[in-house]
């Protein structure tokens, strides 16, 4: 069955993200036109090589969801907001976003609760 997608508010654009200072955490789901899923799951895949060979990037995972192949999850974190917009700015990112295949984004930036 197709995930809904909730009355979430629209993500903005960079000025409007409320990311923590050094080292975040961001997570979230992408929504995508059925049509181009297998394109975004591809690139996905290959934006995943570059992120984790990316000295800024702590950790990164999308996931596909297991209900409806439309929709992905992703679970990121980042030594620091410039390890994050140097990652935004990597040429395939830029072509997914550029790309009309994603219908919404959801992100929440937060900080992570460390051990002790």
């Amino acid at each position: 069955m197709p995930m809904e997608k909730p009355e979430w508010k629209e993500v903005g654009g960079p000025d409007s993200w409320n990311i923590p200072p050094g080292e975040f955490t961001v997570f979230g789901t992408v929504w995508v036109w059925p049509e181009h899923a297998e394109h975004v799951n591809i690139l996905y895949s290959k934006i995943t090589s570059v992120a984790l060979a990316d000295p800024g990037t702590v950790y990164y995972c999308i996931s596909r969801d297991q209900d409806d192949p439309a929709v992905f999850h992703f679970f990121e974190r980042y030594q620091d907001r410039a390890s994050f917009d140097a990652h935004n700015e990597h040429p395939l990112v830029k072509e997914l976003l550029a790309s009309g295949w994603t219908k919404d984004i959801k992100a929440v930036f937060a900080k992570a609760v460390e051990g002790q």
